[in-house]
Formats: C-alpha cells, structure tokens, sequence
C-alpha cells in the first residue's frame, strides 16, 4: 500500500488531477481533507472514472487537486428564483 501523505503533501504531487483517496481524514466541518493514500490518479475526468472503475474501493473520497479552472466563453449560473422562500 502506498503511504499516507498530507494534503499539502497532495497538493504538491497532484496539482491539477483527480485523486482517489483512502484511509484518510477528513473532519465533516473542513473542506479539504487533512491526509490520505492515493490509490488513482489522472489530469483528465475521464481517464479517471475508466481507472475507478476498474478497481472499486470501498469508502474512499473523489477529490479534485487544485483550483478548477472554468474554460473561456462558460457562464455559471444559479436559478435561484424557482423556489419560493417566502414564508408560509
């Protein structure tokens, strides 16, 4: 089994990639985790799930390394006009 590293540790060897994670921590109330072992890694999503596929782990996190980059001409938007929050 490959060894446990830190997120900085991850961030360092994987930037920009997709990493799958096991035996790591990761508190409910952070938004990164704090260690884990990589098992699968790829620049590419695709490439990615074709390798998780292939080797399912059980409890393990999906993890993008990096700031996501959103492609030139892609606008984010939220609808947030079709709920009602009013109240009753």
């Amino acid at each position: 089994m490959e060894k446990k590293l830190t997120w900085q540790e991850i961030e360092k060897q994987y930037d920009r990639e997709w990493v799958q994670l096991v035996d790591y921590d990761w508190p409910e109330d952070e938004p990164l985790p704090r260690s884990g072992v990589v098992v699968v890694h790829a620049k590419a999503r695709r490439d990615f799930d074709a390798m998780i596929a292939r080797t399912p782990q059980e409890n393990s996190a999906l993890v993008y390394v990096g700031e996501r980059q959103i492609p030139p001409g892609v606008v984010l938007s939220a609808n947030l006009h079709q709920w009602d929050i009013t109240p009753a």
